[in-house]
Protein backbone atom coordinates (compact mmCIF):
# COMPACT_ATOMS: atom_id res chain seq x y z
CA UNK A 1 0.00 0.00 0.00
CA UNK A 2 1.25 3.49 -0.77
CA UNK A 3 2.25 5.73 2.09
CA UNK A 4 -0.62 7.92 3.18
CA UNK A 5 -0.35 11.50 4.27
CA UNK A 6 -0.11 11.69 8.07
CA UNK A 7 -3.33 12.57 9.88
CA UNK A 8 -3.04 15.85 11.71
CA UNK A 9 -3.74 15.39 15.37
CA UNK A 10 -5.64 18.45 16.63
CA UNK A 11 -9.31 17.91 17.33
CA UNK A 12 -10.40 20.81 15.12
CA UNK A 13 -8.31 19.43 12.25
CA UNK A 14 -9.92 16.02 12.66
CA UNK A 15 -13.39 17.55 12.61
CA UNK A 16 -12.41 19.60 9.54
CA UNK A 17 -11.24 16.43 7.81
CA UNK A 18 -14.49 14.60 8.55
CA UNK A 19 -16.65 17.49 7.39
CA UNK A 20 -14.40 18.08 4.38
CA UNK A 21 -14.74 14.43 3.39
CA UNK A 22 -18.50 14.65 3.70
CA UNK A 23 -18.49 17.67 1.38
CA UNK A 24 -16.15 16.33 -1.32
CA UNK A 25 -17.85 12.92 -1.31
CA UNK A 26 -21.19 14.59 -2.08
CA UNK A 27 -22.91 13.80 1.22
CA UNK A 28 -23.23 17.56 1.66
CA UNK A 29 -23.95 18.99 -1.77
CA UNK A 30 -23.32 22.53 -3.07
CA UNK A 31 -25.93 24.86 -1.64
CA UNK A 32 -26.70 22.58 1.31
CA UNK A 33 -26.65 24.06 4.79
CA UNK A 34 -24.57 22.26 7.40
CA UNK A 35 -26.23 21.27 10.68
CA UNK A 36 -26.24 24.04 13.26
CA UNK A 37 -23.42 24.28 15.83
CA UNK A 38 -25.16 22.46 18.71
CA UNK A 39 -25.94 19.50 16.43
CA UNK A 40 -22.33 19.30 15.20
CA UNK A 41 -21.03 19.57 18.77
CA UNK A 42 -23.28 16.68 19.82
CA UNK A 43 -22.41 14.60 16.76
CA UNK A 44 -18.65 14.84 17.29
CA UNK A 45 -18.49 15.37 21.04
CA UNK A 46 -16.51 18.58 20.79
CA UNK A 47 -16.89 22.18 21.87
CA UNK A 48 -18.32 25.10 19.91
CA UNK A 49 -14.80 26.52 19.65
CA UNK A 50 -13.58 23.33 17.97
CA UNK A 51 -16.48 23.37 15.49
CA UNK A 52 -15.89 27.02 14.68
CA UNK A 53 -12.19 26.43 14.08
CA UNK A 54 -12.99 23.50 11.78
CA UNK A 55 -15.54 25.55 9.84
CA UNK A 56 -13.09 28.43 9.53
CA UNK A 57 -10.48 25.98 8.22
CA UNK A 58 -12.85 24.69 5.53
CA UNK A 59 -14.00 28.18 4.62
CA UNK A 60 -10.39 29.04 3.93
CA UNK A 61 -10.29 26.20 1.42
CA UNK A 62 -13.45 27.59 -0.22
CA UNK A 63 -15.52 24.50 0.56
CA UNK A 64 -17.86 26.40 2.87
CA UNK A 65 -19.21 29.89 3.30
CA UNK A 66 -20.46 31.25 6.61
CA UNK A 67 -23.26 33.79 6.62
CA UNK A 68 -24.60 35.19 9.94
CA UNK A 69 -28.17 35.27 8.63
CA UNK A 70 -28.19 32.07 6.56
CA UNK A 71 -25.76 29.69 8.26
CA UNK A 72 -22.91 27.60 6.88
CA UNK A 73 -23.48 26.40 3.34
CA UNK A 74 -21.46 24.32 0.88
CA UNK A 75 -20.00 26.35 -1.96
CA UNK A 76 -20.20 25.28 -5.63
CA UNK A 77 -17.50 22.94 -6.90
CA UNK A 78 -16.11 25.74 -9.07
CA UNK A 79 -15.27 27.73 -5.93
CA UNK A 80 -13.28 24.95 -4.24
CA UNK A 81 -9.53 25.31 -3.92
CA UNK A 82 -8.84 22.08 -5.80
CA UNK A 83 -5.07 22.41 -5.50
CA UNK A 84 -5.23 22.67 -1.73
CA UNK A 85 -3.35 19.69 -0.31
CA UNK A 86 -6.17 18.66 2.03
CA UNK A 87 -8.96 19.10 -0.52
CA UNK A 88 -7.09 17.02 -3.07
CA UNK A 89 -6.27 14.31 -0.55
CA UNK A 90 -9.89 14.17 0.66
CA UNK A 91 -11.16 13.86 -2.91
CA UNK A 92 -8.74 11.03 -3.61
CA UNK A 93 -9.68 9.27 -0.40
CA UNK A 94 -13.42 9.74 -0.76
CA UNK A 95 -13.90 8.90 -4.42
CA UNK A 96 -11.02 7.85 -6.65
CA UNK A 97 -12.85 7.59 -9.96
CA UNK A 98 -12.34 8.09 -13.68
CA UNK A 99 -13.00 11.84 -13.55
CA UNK A 100 -10.30 12.43 -10.93
CA UNK A 101 -7.76 10.31 -12.82
CA UNK A 102 -8.51 12.26 -15.99
CA UNK A 103 -8.15 15.57 -14.16
CA UNK A 104 -4.83 14.53 -12.61
CA UNK A 105 -3.21 13.29 -15.79
CA UNK A 106 -4.52 16.10 -17.98
CA UNK A 107 -2.96 18.58 -15.56
CA UNK A 108 0.27 16.61 -15.41
CA UNK A 109 0.45 16.43 -19.20
CA UNK A 110 0.09 20.20 -19.32
CA UNK A 111 3.13 21.00 -17.18
CA UNK A 112 5.40 18.00 -16.54
CA UNK A 113 6.69 17.69 -20.14
CA UNK A 114 7.55 21.39 -20.06
CA UNK A 115 9.09 20.97 -16.61
CA UNK A 116 11.28 18.22 -18.08
CA UNK A 117 12.39 20.52 -20.86
CA UNK A 118 13.17 23.27 -18.36
CA UNK A 119 15.09 20.80 -16.19
CA UNK A 120 17.23 19.90 -19.18
CA UNK A 121 17.67 23.57 -20.01
CA UNK A 122 18.07 25.22 -16.60
CA UNK A 123 18.75 22.44 -14.10
CA UNK A 124 22.03 22.71 -12.24
CA UNK A 125 24.54 19.87 -12.20
CA UNK A 126 23.36 19.02 -8.68
CA UNK A 127 19.74 19.00 -9.90
CA UNK A 128 20.65 16.48 -12.58
CA UNK A 129 22.58 14.35 -10.11
CA UNK A 130 19.50 14.34 -7.85
CA UNK A 131 17.31 13.17 -10.74
CA UNK A 132 19.90 10.48 -11.46
CA UNK A 133 19.85 9.31 -7.84
CA UNK A 134 16.05 9.09 -7.88
CA UNK A 135 16.14 7.13 -11.12
CA UNK A 136 18.69 4.72 -9.62
CA UNK A 137 16.47 4.22 -6.57
CA UNK A 138 13.58 3.40 -8.88
CA UNK A 139 15.70 0.99 -10.93
CA UNK A 140 16.90 -0.74 -7.76
CA UNK A 141 13.43 -1.02 -6.22
CA UNK A 142 12.61 -4.09 -8.31
CA UNK A 143 9.35 -5.66 -7.17
CA UNK A 144 9.25 -3.76 -3.87
CA UNK A 145 6.04 -1.82 -4.47
CA UNK A 146 6.48 0.65 -1.63
CA UNK A 147 10.05 1.51 -2.61
CA UNK A 148 9.15 1.77 -6.29
CA UNK A 149 6.18 4.04 -5.63
CA UNK A 150 8.23 6.35 -3.39
CA UNK A 151 11.09 6.46 -5.88
CA UNK A 152 8.65 7.21 -8.70
CA UNK A 153 7.19 10.11 -6.70
CA UNK A 154 10.65 11.43 -5.84
CA UNK A 155 11.77 11.14 -9.48
CA UNK A 156 8.92 13.32 -10.74
CA UNK A 157 9.31 15.86 -7.93
CA UNK A 158 13.06 16.09 -8.58
CA UNK A 159 12.37 16.93 -12.21
CA UNK A 160 9.77 19.54 -11.28
CA UNK A 161 12.19 21.11 -8.78
CA UNK A 162 14.96 21.09 -11.41
CA UNK A 163 12.76 23.11 -13.75
CA UNK A 164 13.62 26.17 -11.65
CA UNK A 165 10.10 27.43 -12.37
CA UNK A 166 8.56 28.64 -9.14
CA UNK A 167 5.00 28.09 -10.30
CA UNK A 168 5.73 24.51 -11.38
CA UNK A 169 7.43 23.78 -8.07
CA UNK A 170 4.40 25.15 -6.19
CA UNK A 171 2.03 23.02 -8.27
CA UNK A 172 4.23 19.96 -7.72
CA UNK A 173 4.04 20.43 -3.97
CA UNK A 174 0.29 21.00 -4.12
CA UNK A 175 -0.45 17.82 -6.07
CA UNK A 176 1.94 15.62 -4.12
CA UNK A 177 -0.97 13.58 -2.77
CA UNK A 178 -2.19 12.92 -6.32
CA UNK A 179 1.28 11.96 -7.49
CA UNK A 180 1.64 9.60 -4.55
CA UNK A 181 -1.65 7.85 -5.33
CA UNK A 182 -0.82 7.61 -9.04
CA UNK A 183 2.59 6.15 -8.30
CA UNK A 184 1.21 3.69 -5.78
CA UNK A 185 -1.45 2.34 -8.12
CA UNK A 186 0.95 2.19 -11.05
CA UNK A 187 3.54 0.08 -9.27
CA UNK A 188 1.11 -2.18 -7.44
CA UNK A 189 -0.30 -3.26 -10.77
CA UNK A 190 2.87 -3.16 -12.88
CA UNK A 191 3.03 -6.04 -15.34
CA UNK A 192 6.62 -5.71 -16.48
CA UNK A 193 8.90 -3.56 -14.28
CA UNK A 194 11.79 -3.82 -16.75
CA UNK A 195 9.68 -2.62 -19.65
CA UNK A 196 8.19 0.20 -17.61
CA UNK A 197 11.63 1.33 -16.49
CA UNK A 198 12.65 2.12 -20.05
CA UNK A 199 10.20 5.04 -20.11
CA UNK A 200 11.78 6.53 -17.00
CA UNK A 201 15.22 5.85 -18.46
CA UNK A 202 14.35 7.82 -21.58
CA UNK A 203 13.29 10.82 -19.46
CA UNK A 204 16.40 10.60 -17.31
CA UNK A 205 18.77 10.28 -20.27
CA UNK A 206 17.19 13.18 -22.16
CA UNK A 207 17.44 15.50 -19.16
CA UNK A 208 20.96 14.32 -18.26
CA UNK A 209 22.19 15.06 -21.79
CA UNK A 210 20.25 18.32 -21.87
CA UNK A 211 18.27 17.23 -24.91
CA UNK A 212 15.43 19.70 -24.40
CA UNK A 213 12.83 18.58 -26.98
CA UNK A 214 13.54 14.90 -26.28
CA UNK A 215 13.01 15.45 -22.54
CA UNK A 216 9.51 16.81 -23.10
CA UNK A 217 8.62 14.04 -25.54
CA UNK A 218 9.91 11.33 -23.20
CA UNK A 219 7.87 12.67 -20.28
CA UNK A 220 4.77 12.85 -22.47
CA UNK A 221 5.24 9.19 -23.37
CA UNK A 222 5.81 8.19 -19.74
CA UNK A 223 2.67 9.99 -18.54
CA UNK A 224 0.58 8.63 -21.41
CA UNK A 225 1.61 5.06 -20.58
CA UNK A 226 0.97 5.65 -16.86
CA UNK A 227 -2.45 7.14 -17.60
CA UNK A 228 -3.44 4.13 -19.66
CA UNK A 229 -2.39 1.85 -16.79
CA UNK A 230 -4.09 3.72 -13.95
CA UNK A 231 -7.38 4.69 -15.64
CA UNK A 232 -8.93 1.18 -15.76
CA UNK A 233 -8.01 0.64 -12.11
CA UNK A 234 -9.90 3.77 -11.07
CA UNK A 235 -12.98 2.65 -12.99
CA UNK A 236 -12.89 -0.80 -11.39
CA UNK A 237 -11.93 0.52 -7.99
CA UNK A 238 -8.64 -0.09 -6.21
CA UNK A 239 -9.01 -1.52 -2.69
CA UNK A 240 -6.08 0.52 -1.39
CA UNK A 241 -7.54 3.84 -2.55
CA UNK A 242 -10.47 5.34 -0.72
CA UNK A 243 -10.08 2.78 2.05
CA UNK A 244 -10.37 5.49 4.66
CA UNK A 245 -13.76 7.07 5.10
CA UNK A 246 -15.01 9.89 7.24
CA UNK A 247 -15.42 8.16 10.54
CA UNK A 248 -15.11 8.99 14.21
CA UNK A 249 -12.49 11.05 15.94
CA UNK A 250 -9.25 9.58 17.16
CA UNK A 251 -7.84 10.72 20.42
Amino acid sequence: MFEREPLVGTMSAQVARILGMRVVSGEFRPGDLLPIEPELCAAYGVSRTTIREAIKHLAGKRLLEVSPKIGTRVLPFTDWNLLDRDVLAWRLEAQFDRAIVQDIFEMRLCFEPRASQLAALHGTDEDLRQIGRRYTELANAGNDVRMAAQADLDFHLAIINASRNGMFITIGGAIKAALRVSSGMLHRHGSNPGEDLMYYSAVHEAIATRAVPAAGAAMTTLLTVSHARVLPLAVIGDPDVGAGRAGGLSE
